[in-house]
Formats: C-alpha cells, sequence, structure tokens
C-alpha cells in the first residue's frame, strides 16, 4: 500500500500504470481528476461521487486500486501536486500582475498567453522534440489526429506537411471518414495525435491501431501524457490553463511550428526545393489566369 507519506510519487504517472485495467467507472474517475485536479485536490470522496454520478466506495476502490490506504491519502497526493505548481505558476506571474490587473480584456488574453509560453520554455522537453522532428524526417505517410478545436490544427499540418514532401492522411471527423483511412494503415506509417482534456474512444481507436502495428506515435496534449503512457512514442505536453478556463490553441500552434521548422531545417536542400516548385506552379497559374482575362477583355 502507498503511505500518505509517499507524495513526492506523480499520481498522472501512477493513473497511468492502471489505465488500461481501469474499469468504466474508474476510466471516468480517472479522466475527471486529470481535468480538475485543483478542485478535486480539495473535495471529498462523497463530493466528487456526486458529481461524476457514482458512489462513494467506487471512489474508495479507485483509490485503493493505485495503492493508496484510503481516498484522503490519495487526496494528499493531489494537494501536492497542486501546491508544487501554484508555487511554480506564481514565480512565472509574478512580474506581469500589474498588467493583468490593470489590462483590457485583451491585454489580460495577451498576458497569460505569455504566461503558459513562458511556463512552457521549462515544462517543454527539448530532446523529445528532437525525437519527433526526426520521427518526421524519416516516415513519409502521416496520420495526422484531431476532433473539434483541434481540426484547425490538423489542417496546418495538413498544408505544411504536403508542401514538405510527406504523405498526409487527415482524421479531423467521426465516422467512416476516420475509420476507412485507418484500414491502409501499416507499418511504416506514423501517426500525429492532437488532443486535450479527455481521452475520447475515437482517439483511443486510432492509438490502439498503430500500436497493433507499431506505428510510432507523437502525441501533442496538455494533460493527456501520463493518461495516455507508453501507447504514444513521444509526447509534447504543456499546459494551457485551468480547465474551465477559455483556452486558444496557442501552445500547441507553437509547438507544431517549431517542428514543421526543424523538419524543415532537418531536410532543408529537398524541402526548399519542393517549395520552389510550388511557387514556379503558382506563377503557371498567375499568368494563365492573367492571359484568359486579358482574352475575355479584348
Amino acid at each position: 500500500m502507498i503511505s500518505e507519506k509517499e507524495n513526492d510519487l506523480e499520481f498522472n504517472k501512477l493513473v497511468a500504470k492502471h489505465y488500461d485495467f481501469f474499469t468504466h467507472s474508474e476510466k471516468r474517475i480517472a479522466e475527471f481528476i486529470s481535468q480538475n485536479h485543483d478542485e478535486v485536490a480539495f473535495m471529498s470522496a462523497a463530493e466528487v461521487a456526486n458529481k461524476l454520478n457514482l458512489s462513494e466506495p467506487t471512489m474508495l476502490r479507485f483509490a485503493k486500486r493505485l495503492g493508496f490506504d484510503s481516498y484522503p491519502a490519495m487526496r494528499i497526493m493531489l494537494q501536492t501536486k497542486v501546491r508544487n505548481l501554484a508555487n511554480h505558476s506564481a514565480r512565472i506571474r509574478s512580474s506581469l500582475d500589474d498588467l493583468r490587473n490593470a489590462g483590457d480584456l485583451y491585454e489580460q488574453l495577451v498576458t497569460s498567453e505569455i504566461d503558459f509560453l513562458t511556463e512552457s520554455l521549462q515544462t517543454l522537453d527539448r530532446d523529445a522534440i528532437k525525437q519527433a522532428t526526426e520521427l518526421l524526417r524519416t516516415h513519409e505517410r502521416i496520420y495526422v489526429f484531431g476532433l473539434g478545436p483541434s481540426v484547425s490544427l490538423v489542417d496546418q499540418l495538413d498544408i505544411r506537411l504536403t508542401r514538405s514532401l510527406k504523405h498526409v492522411i487527415p482524421l479531423r471527423t467521426s465516422g467512416r471518414e476516420l475509420i476507412e483511412p485507418l484500414l491502409l494503415m501499416t507499418g511504416d506509417d506514423l501517426v500525429i495525435a492532437i488532443a486535450f482534456h479527455s481521452v475520447n474512444p475515437l482517439l483511443e481507436l486510432v492509438l490502439d491501431r498503430a500500436n497493433e502495428f507499431k506505428v510510432p506515435v507523437i502525441l501533442i496534449t496538455d494533460t493527456l501524457g501520463d493518461l495516455i503512457g507508453s501507447k504514444a512514442t513521444v509526447t509534447l505536453a504543456s499546459r494551457r490553463g485551468p480547465v474551465s478556463a477559455f483556452h486558444s490553441l496557442t501552445i500547441p500552434m507553437t509547438i507544431i511550428n517549431t517542428l514543421l521548422l526543424a523538419l524543415t531545417a532537418a531536410d532543408q536542400d529537398r524541402i526548399m526545393n519542393n517549395l520552389d516548385q510550388l511557387d514556379q506552379l503558382r506563377e503557371s497559374v498567375k499568368r494563365t489566369s492573367n492571359n484568359t482575362n486579358s482574352r475575355k477583355k479584348n
């Protein structure tokens, strides 16, 4: 059993270790805690159970499955994690407090983005970026998964990776448009999965399919890294703020731009040559269009 004193353990890594063996209710609890750990750390088992429409004994069984003596013992670990994050965030934000309090809505939003971009300088794993770049360089066909607000990120990767001579298969809708392309997946492919807050069934389907064929996975996320665990080959994770707050895509967009620039630097001659050809095709289309318009006028 995990004692109340062992607060230095990383809670999400502990959850990731057991996640595949959780019941449906236990997965709901794990995902709720991951999304709301600031709040859950100071809630009783009964309060969390009420929010999830579960029983209090279910909460106790969840804690014991993770190896804790009791639910309060698990909550102590969560409280320690929240305090550590709060201390780190306080240091980052201290120099910007005056601007935030005095500024208008636009200033507040920009300041918040600066906060989390600055935090990402400390938390984003640079070795993981190098590893992800190498996977991009060495794989020609790339599946890119993202739903909801993440579709814009999928679109950006689709355009930019295609210009980098990659064959991109976007997975941005539910239903057959997502499922049927998975039938083409082979061990030579690469998957980029973009997901935030919760592990939905479609994300699980894509990850399981990739793992079945031993396809490497680059995960771009905020809080899901530890929950997904070894299903991802490389995890690029950085917080975007509390789940209850408004979230922009600035952080994941910056991560994606970093990968694209790093890929261009790693394969510069080939990619730049392709971009030159793209410019030539654009000029050809422009000339054709101008000639057509000229003939119409005459």
